[in-house]
């Protein structure tokens, strides 16, 4: 099926269609934001996490098996409750270097959608990362080797700039909310009522504090010699500086 198709369809479906999406990043707290807003009585997030269906291809799923555009657009408003005011869904491979046509579908049939992208320190995001691979096997390099490959996506998916371009080609501002990890941890009922407000729901009860973390890998202590810090650092910091820009957020705690 081809967007157009999709799109048309997609118009004939629109209450049924998620009109929030958590697009990233990667080991930046989405699963922790999808079940604190599931939680809302307006808001009703999809059951499946990383439902991925804006993914390529189109037509042949066995070049890409996590994509799930190929189960067609019935498929992906079956995830969804269509009585809720908010419908979402988490997928933080939306924001991938992998996906790039990702954007445009989701313009294509959801253009009214808001995105919300959880952004934390870019060099803790890249070492969380590291952990997350290095426990389930596929990350066998030193640190430094890993993070500084340059055909890796250490450094590519805490370009946060860099990877919101997309959708800044194909959605309005105000249809994008960047929120922080370290915020939603620290002051978890100030970072959700952004959230609130950005979707037009009323606040709802205070929050407790996520009580655990979700996806933490434990994989002994990954220390980062001061050298290698400062480099990453460097390849993090033009991005940083415009997403500071973008944002008007001081990410004070960051230390880029």
């Amino acid at each position: 099926m081809t967007e157009y198709t999709m799109a048309a369809e997609a118009r004939a479906i629109a209450g049924a269609l998620p009109n929030l999406v958590i697009i990233g990043a990667m080991k930046c707290g989405t699963t922790a934001l999808h079940r604190l807003l599931d939680e809302h009585p307006d808001i009703a997030m999809a059951s499946g996490k990383e439902l991925n269906f804006f993914f390529g291809p189109a037509t042949d799923p066995g070049e890409n098996a996590a994509s799930t555009w190929h189960r067609g657009l019935g498929w992906y408003a079956g995830q969804f409750d269509a009585r809720a005011a908010i419908r979402g869904e988490s997928s933080p491979g939306y924001t991938s270097p992998d996906h790039p046509e990702v954007a445009r579908r989701m313009a294509a049939v959801v253009p009214g959608v808001r995105l919300v992208y959880l952004v934390r320190d870019p060099i803790e995001r890249a070492v969380s990362q590291y952990r997350h691979h290095r426990a389930d096997g596929t990350e066998p390099r030193p640190v430094a080797d890993a993070l500084l490959d340059p055909g890796s996506q250490y450094i590519a998916r805490g370009r946060y700039f860099d990877r919101l371009t997309p959708f800044l080609r194909t959605f309005a501002r105000e249809q994008i909310l960047v929120v922080s990890q370290e915020d939603l941890l620290r002051d978890p009922d100030r970072s959700l009522n952004l959230v609130y407000r950005f979707l037009e729901v009323k606040p709802s009860v205070p929050a407790a504090p996520p009580a655990r973390r979700w996806n933490v890998a434990r994989v002994g202590d990954v220390v980062l010699p001061r050298q290698l810090r400062d480099r990453l650092g460097r390849e993090f910091a033009d991005d940083v500086a415009r997403l500071r820009e973008f944002t008007g957020q001081r990410f004070a705690t960051w230390s880029v």
